[in-house]
């Protein structure tokens, strides 16, 4: 989607939120060993879950969005008589030629005096698209500051699509959330990111990668020790690094909820392009048992991923 195109209705976005927030039940911090459960696969497995529709809000401030917004005055086409309601003109329907030109013009033909038109700044006259946003303009706000704008402190709404057809790759889903300069809800898409978790351990599939081909980041071993040190590469850029370490196990507090040991893994990355730039230098992540990850701390000052609310395997996050 680009900027300067808004799409025409927004329910789907709304029924995000409503999906997040029903259907589960409360549990706002996490003890291991408060109760006995089934034990998975791996360990990993526990501190990554990728179960189909669980999914996780984040605040976010590694990523710069420019806000879309309805570019133009918007033509209304020449007025018609509607015998069946379906919202277009069609044969026999009668209509008012204003511009006098014999033929109908819609609302996504080339505007022509004096076909009523939505004038959005209200200054009289029709203004075509320039690619900059003017007042009037509809715009969706995605950082809360009542601007059209880059947003740079943002709502990502993540979750588990579907699984890609190979190799039990699963792929999870991101919109950046915001309201529309006229109250309603809105949405952006996000960054989508695939990943495996098995005995091989929890594993960063590449955009677009020859799965047989390149191999996928290692993140963290299937039964991961304290100390443990994985190193890797993307395959297409051989000037890439990366090294995972499994630092520590310690007690994070975030929005979403207070969480008992956690797994914090180093990450040092170096030679890495594109939307990965961001990640160049060295990072932490915070992991809990059966909720995901809680806390990311990118090499960048003030840039982080904080975990205000999820619902994972039917359970909500605070």
């Amino acid at each position: 989607m680009k900027r300067g195109f808004l799409p025409k209705s927004v329910p789907a976005v709304a029924a995000v939120l409503f999906l997040l927030l029903s259907g589960c039940t409360s549990k706002k911090t996490t003890a291991p060993d408060d109760q006995p459960e089934e034990p998975a696969q791996t360990v990993m497995q526990q501190y990554f879950p990728l179960n189909y529709g669980d999914s996780w809000m984040w605040e976010v401030t590694s990523y710069q969005v420019a806000e879309e917004f309805v570019d133009g005055d918007s033509s209304l086409g020449e007025p018609f008589v509607d015998i069946n309601h379906n919202g277009v003109l069609d044969y026999g329907e009668p209509y008012e030629d204003v511009n006098y030109n014999g033929s109908y013009d819609g609302p996504n033909d080339p505007w022509q005096s004096p076909i009523p038109y939505v004038d959005r700044n209200g200054n009289g006259e029709y203004d075509p698209a320039n690619g900059t946003w003017e007042t009037g303009e509809l715009y969706l706000d995605l950082d809360g500051d009542d601007a059209c704008d880059t947003a740079c402190t943002l709502t990502l709404h993540a979750s588990i699509l579907y699984p890609y057809p190979q190799d039990g790759v699963m792929i999870r889903g991101g919109q950046f959330l915001g309201t529309y300069s006229n109250g309603e809800p809105g949405g952006m898409p996000g960054p989508t990111d695939s990943y495996s978790n098995d005995s091989l351990g929890l594993r960063w599939h590449e955009k677009g990668a020859v799965w047989d081909v390149c191999q996928p980041l290692i993140i963290g071993k299937a039964d991961p020790q304290v100390g443990d040190s994985i190193a890797g590469g993307i395959c297409w850029l051989e000037a890439t690094a990366w090294t995972s370490v499994f630092e520590a196990v310690e007690d994070v507090t975030v929005p979403a909820g207070s969480f008992r040991d956690c797994y914090k893994f180093k990450f040092i990355a170096s030679g890495w392009v594109g939307d990965m730039t961001p990640y160049n230098g060295i990072s932490y992540a915070w992991f809990v048992k059966d909720v995901g990850m809680v806390k990311l701390e990118l090499p960048r000052s003030g840039e982080y991923w904080i975990l205000n609310g999820a619902k994972v395997a039917g359970k909500c996050y605070p």
